[in-house]
């Protein structure tokens, strides 16, 4: 982000919809309401089922997209092992973010939440990469939303 103004200039090597989609950038409870732990984390559970599933139809949407013509029989196989890449990431980072927290009930909340963001933000990049097109022409799948606050 570079601001007009030199003293207000940052420099930051993330891009904007990840600084504001952080894993452990807001509380565990946002977007998730209850007034149990064992509730909070049922939303969290019902948001990233949904998430999951959002995810898969961009995924397999992609795939077929890959198997039109003009596309390289390489790129579907590097577009798995990049898929394979992530969710190595994924599952890391969440256990990362879960670890942070060990010592208090929070602990799966923030995990689900990790997971939940980087679900979103994985899908809107599938979207980005592979559902749309140069020319601004009708995306295959619609824009997927990344909650503000999950």
């Amino acid at each position: 982000m570079h601001s007009p103004h030199p003293e207000h200039r940052h420099e930051n090597p993330l891009p904007a919809p990840l600084l504001r989609h952080r894993p452990d950038a807001e509380p565990a409870g946002s977007g998730c309401s209850g007034k149990t732990t064992s509730e909070i984390q049922s939303c969290f559970s019902t948001r990233l089922a949904q998430a999951e599933a959002q995810l898969k139809r961009y995924t397999e949407a992609a795939l077929r997209r890959m198997q039109g013509p003009g596309i390289a029989a390489r790129t579907q196989a590097d577009f798995r092992k990049g898929e394979t890449a992530w969710r190595a990431f994924r599952e890391a980072e969440c256990k990362a973010v879960a670890g942070r927290w060990s010592d208090g009930t929070i602990r799966t909340s923030m995990e689900l939440s990790c997971r939940l963001k980087l679900t979103e933000e994985r899908t809107y990049e599938l979207w980005q990469n592979w559902l749309t097109a140069p020319d601004r022409a009708t995306p295959i799948l619609p824009e997927p939303a990344i909650s503000p606050q999950n």
